[in-house]
C-alpha cells in the first residue's frame, strides 16, 4: 500500500477568507490510489470546504504518478476510462467553439493542460496558445504531440496584460499556491480579459447522493470543494467579476460511474450492471436539477472578466 510518511501540513487559516475558525465537514478515502483518509473542513466565515490536513506541495507527487490518474496518462484501458476518453474527445470541440466566441483577442493561457489536447484544439482554432502543466510525464506528451503549442515553464513568463483568456478545466482544486496563481491571473490578463474556471460542485445532487463515496472529491488531489458562492468570493476579493455559470453535462454520468466503483469491492456482474444503472439515474437527476439552476451541475464553468 502507497502510504506518505511525512510532509503534511495543517492549514491554520482558510485559504479564501483566512479565518482560522473551521469544522470537519467529511472523512474521505484516497479511492484512487493510496487507500488513504483525508479530511475535509469548512470555514465558519466563507464556508469553503478544502482539505486538511494535505501533502505539501513538494510531497504531492507521488499521489499523481500512478497510471490510473488519466489527466497525465492519456490510459483508455478499462470501460470507465474508455468513457472518459469518448467524452474528452466529443467536448473538445465544444469547448473551443465557445472559448472562441468569449474571447475578445486570440492569446490564450490553458493552466494545467494536462496532456495538452484543448490546448491543441484551441490552437488548431487560430488562436496563439501557450500550455502551463506542472508534471513532468504530461509536458512531455505535450511536447511529443502538439509542438505548435508553446508550453511555458513557469507562469511569470507571460508578461502583465498580454493574455486575453486563461482557462482552467479542473485545475483550480488542484493548486497550492491558490492566492498566488489568482493575483498572477489577475495580472498577465488584458484589460477586461476573461478567465474561464471548471470544478467540481460540492453542492451538486450527485455530490450529496454519494457523499463521502464521490469521486469527485478525490483527496488528497483535489485540496478545495468549491460550491458556487464560495468560487465567487474568492474570485471577487482577486478582482474578478462573474458574468456566466455553464453546465457540464456528461460530469454528472462519469463522476456518478465512477463513484458506484467506489462502493463495492470486487463486484459481481450483477453489481456491475446494478451499479451502472444507478450511476445513469443519480446523473440523470443530478442534470435535470441543472435544468433549474445551473448552480446543481455536477461540475460547473466559471466564466469570469478581469475587472
Amino acid at each position: 500500500m502507497f502510504h506518505v510518511e511525512h510532509s503534511i501540513e495543517h492549514l491554520q487559516n482558510c485559504p479564501s477568507c483566512q479565518s482560522a475558525q473551521f469544522d470537519k465537514w467529511l472523512d474521505c478515502r484516497d479511492f484512487t490510489y493510496s487507500q488513504e483518509i483525508f479530511s475535509i473542513v469548512e470555514c465558519k466565515s466563507c464556508g469553503l470546504r478544502f482539505t486538511n490536513p494535505r501533502p505539501t506541495e513538494d510531497a504531492i507527487g507521488p499521489y499523481y504518478n500512478n497510471p490510473k490518474y488519466v489527466s497525465h496518462t492519456d490510459t483508455s484501458e478499462g470501460f470507465l476510462f474508455t468513457i472518459y476518453q469518448w467524452v474528452k474527445t466529443f467536448t473538445l470541440g465544444k469547448k473551443a467553439k465557445m472559448i472562441s466566441a468569449l474571447a475578445q483577442s486570440k492569446t490564450i493561457l490553458d493552466f494545467g493542460a494536462g496532456t495538452g489536447d484543448f490546448a491543441n484544439a484551441i490552437c488548431n482554432s487560430g488562436f496563439k496558445t501557450f500550455a502551463f502543466e506542472p508534471n513532468d510525464s504530461a509536458r512531455l506528451r505535450i511536447a511529443e504531440k502538439y509542438p505548435s503549442v508553446e508550453l511555458l515553464s513557469e507562469l511569470s513568463a507571460c508578461k502583465p496584460n498580454s493574455i486575453g483568456i486563461i482557462t482552467t478545466w479542473h485545475v483550480m482544486e488542484h493548486v497550492h499556491q491558490l492566492e498566488k496563481t489568482l493575483q498572477t491571473f489577475h495580472s498577465i490578463l488584458e484589460p477586461n480579459g476573461t478567465l474561464v474556471i471548471a470544478v467540481p460542485n460540492s453542492e451538486s445532487f450527485d455530490a450529496k447522493y454519494y457523499n463521502r463515496f464521490w469521486a469527485a472529491y478525490d483527496v488528497p488531489r483535489h485540496l478545495y470543494h468549491f460550491q458556487p458562492n464560495t468560487i465567487e468570493s474568492l474570485l471577487n476579493k482577486h478582482g474578478f467579476i462573474l458574468t456566466q455559470i455553464k453546465p457540464m453535462w456528461f460530469d454528472s454520468y462519469y463522476v456518478s460511474l465512477l463513484s458506484e466503483s467506489y462502493k463495492t469491492s470486487n463486484p459481481n456482474i450483477f453489481q456491475k450492471l446494478f451499479g451502472l444503472a444507478t450511476a445513469f439515474l443519480i446523473g440523470s437527476i443530478s442534470n435535470l436539477k441543472t435544468l433549474i439552476d445551473t448552480k446543481h451541475c455536477s461540475s460547473v464553468v466559471y466564466i469570469l472578466k478581469k475587472a
